[in-house]
């Protein structure tokens, strides 16, 4: 049975929100090669101005999920190679991972919070690994999408999402309700 999941987009997806409002996040996928690779994605789905008591004002991302998880992990964690059991929504709430990729140079940090969001896709090929190497413990929520259907999207560029690649405006630049 799937429950209907509102992802309440606040300070973390702000900073996520192109110009048009929609939501960018790094992807972790295979590739042609059956390699783990990064994407920079944007959702098909633009972000809504919500206008749910208590958070109006604030734009939030709607989908569909199955279920979802809130996994504590140890300080100097190393989750070793592995791949990501079902096409999912990753967001890092606090500490600090690091995603590297065993056949490229490409990496990318992750820090808990508004830089805190990936979609791991990776299900299939080499792979992954994920290393979390602060002082402190890394909470990270995990949301597996319904039928291992990632929702609608486009691939903006390989590699990870940086904030200036992205066209993303700075709460200040947003008109807010």
């Amino acid at each position: 049975m799937h429950f209907y999941l509102t992802t309440t987009v606040l300070a973390l997806l702000c900073a996520s929100a192109q110009a048009y409002d929609y939501l960018t996040a790094t992807a972790l996928v295979t590739n042609a090669a059956n390699e783990s690779a990064l994407e920079c994605w944007r959702f098909a789905t633009p972000l809504v101005d919500s206008s749910e008591p208590g958070i109006a004002g604030s734009l939030r991302f709607n989908f569909n999920a199955s279920s979802a998880s809130y996994t504590i992990i140890p300080p100097r964690f190393n989750g070793s190679r592995h791949n990501s059991p079902a096409p999912q929504l990753v967001v890092y709430t606090s500490g600090l991972a690091h995603i590297s990729l065993p056949s490229s140079k490409d990496e990318e940090w992750f820090i808990g919070g508004n830089q805190g969001l990936l979609v791991a896709a990776d299900t299939t090929g080499e792979g992954h690994i994920t290393e979390y190497p602060s002082e402190q413990y890394t909470s990270v929520l995990t949301i597996p999408f319904p039928d291992g259907m990632v929702p609608a999207h486009e691939k903006l560029s390989s590699g990870a999402c940086h904030f200036s690649s992205i066209g993303a405006r700075s709460p200040q630049d947003r008109m807010w309700h």
